[in-house]
């Protein structure tokens, strides 16, 4: 259960070792505010978000420390697939479980595109049908394709969604996700965003032996990816970088080496085995 707002900054501020006069300053009398910390007023938002301002705390972590430093059920499910491996099958059935179990107490749009995503990614892993994959994230495209601007979340669920729909509809969505991510500027490292769509791309581009598409694809994601210090999708390109540059008549080996030195180094041997896949159906060596 949440600790009352009033309670939780009252913590904050001793821990903090603040006055009650330093951290209303310039945003209401220190009377009004003595009762929000004893729980005997409430105060609008703009005054609480002044406040965590003046105690160097965000409403992210507000949250966090509210709720017993610890996530809610929901932020654990929205972390988790914002950071899952879409073909790390163990992961996407434990993103399943968490969902279905939070969707079981209550509804929810966001969660319910999540289920369905993980649902989705399982039908990749083990079929690749793309009937069945198209009929299966078509109720979230839906929801999506009809909203005017995409919002924090949107982002990631297309990010997710966009790849198993068709080349064309693909680079098509990249284009108006770009327009979104634009304006969130460097809110939570959401420019990353647009590696992962350039990476997702450029792999349909290779199968499509759609070399220099995907190229050019590449060398934007390596752009993004140097910008945002992004070392393990950086690796991803390099190989590819490499295997482009293979299949359009030029030497990508370097390419290709470097690009597994680095996972190596990392020890990211889920990547690596993921590269060395595509180097065998794709290189053409």
């Amino acid at each position: 259960m949440h600790t009352s707002i009033g309670s939780v900054v009252k913590k904050i501020r001793s821990d903090k070792d603040y006055s009650q006069k330093y951290v209303v300053d310039g945003v209401m009398t220190q009377s009004a505010y003595s009762k929000f910390e004893l729980n005997k007023a409430d105060i609008t938002f703009s005054s609480l978000s002044r406040i965590l301002e003046n105690l160097e705390v965000t409403f992210e972590e507000f949250l966090y420390i509210q709720n017993e430093y610890k996530h809610t059920e929901k932020d654990a499910i929205v972390k988790k697939f914002i950071s899952i491996s879409y073909n790390n099958e163990d992961k996407v059935n434990e993103l399943l479980t968490m969902a279905v179990s939070y969707l079981d107490k209550k509804e929810d749009h966001l969660i319910s595109d999540i289920k369905a995503l993980a649902e989705a990614l399982l039908i990749l892993i083990h079929t690749a049908d793309q009937k069945i994959l198209l009929t299966s994230v078509s109720n979230v495209w839906k929801r999506l394709s009809a909203k005017n601007q995409f919002y924090f979340s949107d982002l990631y669920v297309l990010n997710a969604i966009f790849y198993f729909f068709p080349l064309d509809t693909m680079i098509e969505i990249k284009k108006l996700a770009f327009k979104s991510i634009e304006r969130y500027g460097d809110f939570q490292d959401i420019q990353r965003l647009k590696i992962n769509f350039c990476v997702n791309i450029s792999l349909m581009l290779i199968k499509e032996a759609c070399y220099e598409e995907a190229l050019i694809e590449i060398e934007t994601a390596i752009l993004f990816s140097k910008k945002q210090k992004a070392y393990l999708q950086r690796a991803v390109c390099y190989v590819r970088k490499g295997i482009c540059l293979n299949r359009l008549g030029e030497n990508g080996i370097p390419w290709v080496q470097k690009g597994m030195e680095i996972l190596a180094v990392l020890e990211e041997q889920e990547l690596l085995e993921m590269a060395k896949a595509e180097i065998e159906l794709y290189a053409g060596y």
